[in-house]
């Protein structure tokens, strides 16, 4: 009689803890939406197994809610940014045009209406390449942009875009020394990326380049790195921790019309995206560029 009457009272007491424990959880999960922070966790005071398992299950759904409040806000951070840096880049090169566009209209001499064409041209140029750089930026960070990987013959690449160039390279007189052997690998990218991200980086050495430019491959494990350098002037303020950083350039101020800062920002999300990695440094007065990417080790 007593054993029934102690099982009894066993039960009853574990009822009345389990409702309390779960009367405390439904609490709890109420406020989750409201006061959800980083690290928020639910905890049980009663032990038993089949709540502990329910409690594991609820922190891990907390756990991803967090994690993608994270990263809309981090969305949300990057579309400031990119509005703030967008509004500021695109309105130099349309006062430029606006300017000359006014001066062209002016001018009766047909020498100054070609000088101010050009220049014209130029910046509607400008405009493109960066509109080009938003575009792709936003669909990277959106996760839209979709990969074809293919293999492909990394010098060839480099030459065809940097002698594509070559007109440019010779009114800014810098020179050009791509290597004299170069034992061919094939990677693995995607070549529109690919495409991209070397005139990302032609672009950057035409607007910072002093005198030369040197291209070089090596192999490094399951990577060919390709790197990329070339000297710099004397004085020049370039932070090679901080050129990967979005909108930033080597005038900190912003006032060069010419550099957006999201070339190598841009070339560098487009490289990780194909399993590469991008580097920087600053060694002397040379500017050096690293590029890793994957071998194609299937054998044609």
């Amino acid at each position: 009689m007593w054993v029934f009457v102690l099982l009894a009272l066993a039960l009853l007491i574990y009822i009345f803890y389990l409702k309390r424990e779960l009367r405390k959880l439904k609490h709890e999960i109420k406020g989750i939406s409201t006061r959800a922070s980083f690290g928020s966790r639910l905890y049980l005071n009663f032990r038993e197994k089949s709540l502990l398992d329910l409690v594991d299950a609820l922190n891990q759904m907390i756990d991803e809610f967090e994690e993608k409040n994270r990263q809309a806000k981090q969305m949300e951070e990057n579309v400031k940014l990119t509005i703030a840096g967008l509004s500021h880049d695109l309105r130099t090169p349309l006062t430029s045009i606006n300017g000359y566009v006014q001066l062209l209209n002016a001018a009766p001499e047909e020498t100054k209406r070609e000088h101010y064409l050009k220049i014209i041209e130029h910046s509607v140029n400008r405009l493109i390449e960066m509109t080009d750089n938003f575009y792709d930026l936003a669909r990277i960070e959106t996760n839209q942009k979709e990969l074809i990987l293919t293999s492909i013959s990394l010098s060839n690449l480099v030459e065809e875009i940097f002698l594509s160039f070559y007109e440019q390279f010779e009114e800014k007189k810098i020179e050009l020394k791509f290597p004299k052997e170069i034992q061919e690998s094939q990677i693995i990218a995607e070549k529109i990326m690919l495409t991209r991200v070397i005139q990302n980086i032609v672009q950057n050495i035409l607007r910072y380049a002093k005198s030369k430019v040197v291209i070089s491959y090596r192999n490094h494990g399951g990577n060919l790195i390709l790197t990329v350098k070339n000297d710099i002037k004397q004085d020049s303020k370039i932070a090679a921790e901080k050129v990967f950083m979005r909108f930033y350039t080597e005038v900190t101020s912003r006032t060069n019309t010419e550099a957006s800062g999201l070339g190598l920002y841009l070339s560098k999300k487009l490289v990780e995206k194909m399993n590469g990695k991008m580097e920087a440094e600053v060694n002397h007065n040379w500017f050096i560029l690293r590029i890793y990417l994957p071998i194609n080790r299937i054998k044609a």
